[in-house]
């Protein structure tokens, strides 16, 4: 009775190391916490649904410009349905969308990085759980704030918004000193 209480006991706290560890979850579904939807690219720490604690939203949608009084009416402006909404007669982005396209990321140097294999070398995240539908590459993200500059695995459905960015971040780019002054800032 001992030995199978004991065998029990093992078996149970060595299942709980490897769930324990985190193996990525780049991609999974995750939610900012926000009751406003944003009004372009945002980036949450910390997530605390994700492994590493990023919760990313990657795109930058033009919202259409002109007044509305229904859902339909930004559908129409903008040829896209449920990526806006009307709110007080105004187009903005649909929180619904945007809860939909955030996904849990992590920092990175190389594409490699943001591959979420699992120890049995399968994807931890699969596709019907992820509404990325092209992969992930490690690219910057944002200009201002905690990840200024900062490489982000992001949705390559995201990538169109984002080429010059990575650009303007490198040594000599427009906006590297300013994501330097804003690091000795927050340290200082």
């Amino acid at each position: 009775m001992k030995s199978s209480l004991f065998a029990s006991a093992m078996l149970f706290a060595g299942a709980s190391l490897l769930t324990g560890c985190p193996q990525g979850d780049v991609g999974a579904p995750c939610n900012h916490g926000s009751v406003e939807p944003p009004s372009s690219k945002l980036v949450t720490f910390p997530a605390l649904s994700c492994s590493d604690l990023l919760c990313v939203y990657g795109e930058e949608p033009t919202v259409p410009n002109g007044g509305c009084s229904t859902n339909d009416d930004c559908d129409n402006m903008a040829g896209e349905v449920g990526v806006f909404e009307c709110a007080n007669s105004t187009c903005r982005l649909s929180l619904d969308y945007v809860l939909e396209r955030s996904m849990c990321s992590k920092t990175c140097t190389s594409d490699a990085d943001c591959n979420n294999s699992s120890l049995n070398n399968r994807p931890a995240v699969d596709d019907e759980e992820t509404a990325c539908e092209s992969g992930f590459s490690c690219t910057v993200l944002q200009r201002l704030g905690q990840f200024c500059c900062q490489k982000l695995c992001v949705c390559n459905d995201d990538l169109n918004s984002l080429e010059n960015l990575e650009e303007q971040c490198q040594p000599g780019g427009e906006f590297y000193e300013d994501c330097l002054d804003d690091e000795m800032t927050e340290a200082g």
